[in-house]
């Protein structure tokens, strides 16, 4: 029996990636008293009400759910009066997402069909129903159900279509009927999978392929940033074999390591760079272990 909270996440993550061109960050607030410490080196998420719950429950683990709620509302409060959320409807939100624990499917995700997935749809739709009024519902789920029924809608012509030409002129017919606003989402998502597909290519061949795509001078910027990318992760290797050679050296005491860990890092890294290099310490450290 596989949660219908999981089934969901997996669903809407087929499309996850539209949604990174929709989001506001010029409405994010860095508040270090409100967050988590995992959270400290990134901004509350304010784009939406939905977001802002999110992110102050993506803290449980790390506090409890009263201390994030009083967190949130903290935060709630020091925001401008017609920028505020309804308290009342985090409590609603909260008890949405713990409710959609308790639901199941019957069939294993790695075999659902398209009934399957429209029927698991139909249940989220009326879980969002149970908690709050349409209203509401627009205000939190409109973004993603219109993504998810995108999503049922592009596996339904898949099936029926004879052909990827047939398909991609159904699908095309389907986009046009979105507001303008979703079509560019839609766009800039297929851009983005298409640049995707460049990786890995000869330099000369992705970067004729990159212009039909960007233009020249786009084609140039991605260039740019690939040869920059391919010397900071060059540094990065190097940085790690040398401080995996510090680690294996028994002659250093703990406080002596840490000392030399830390010069190291400094000696090669931007004061910018070193949260980074320190996530990418834990997982070097991680597979170093397995």
């Amino acid at each position: 029996m596989k949660q219908i909270a999981l089934t969901s996440v997996v669903l809407i993550a087929v499309v996850t990636a539209i949604f990174i061109y929709t989001n506001n960050t010029d409405k994010q607030i860095q508040t270090p008293s409100l967050q988590s410490t995992s959270q400290l080196d990134t901004a509350i998420d304010s784009t939406s009400a939905r977001d802002t719950f999110e992110y102050f429950l993506s803290g449980l683990g790390e506090k409890e759910l009263d201390a994030l709620q009083a967190k949130f509302i903290q935060f709630n409060s020091q925001r401008p009066v017609d920028s505020q959320v309804d308290k009342a409807l985090f409590q609603q939100y909260i008890h949405y997402k713990t409710y959609l624990q308790t639901l199941e499917s019957d069939a294993n995700s790695a075999d659902f069909g398209l009934d399957d997935l429209m029927a698991l749809n139909d249940q989220l739709l009326a879980a969002q129903l149970k908690f709050f009024t349409p209203e509401q519902q627009k205000v939190l789920f409109a973004e993603e159900n219109q993504l998810r029924t995108m999503a049922l809608k592009k596996i339904e012509l898949q099936q029926v279509a004879a052909s990827k030409e047939e398909f991609n002129v159904m699908w095309q017919q389907e986009l046009q009927l979105l507001p303008e606003k979703a079509q560019l989402a839609y766009k800039n998502a297929a851009l983005m999978g298409s640049l995707a597909n460049t990786e890995g290519m000869v330099p000369q061949e992705q970067y004729l392929i990159r212009q039909e795509l960007v233009g020249a001078e786009g084609a140039q910027r991605l260039a740019e940033l690939d040869a920059k990318n391919e010397v900071f992760n060059a540094d990065v290797d190097n940085y790690l074999n040398e401080r995996q050679a510090l680690m294996a050296d028994d002659s250093f005491t703990m406080e002596a390591l840490e000392s030399a860990i830390t010069e190291l890092r400094e000696a090669n890294f931007s004061s910018q760079q070193q949260r980074r290099i320190k996530a990418l310490e834990r997982i070097d450290d991680a597979n170093t272990d397995s």
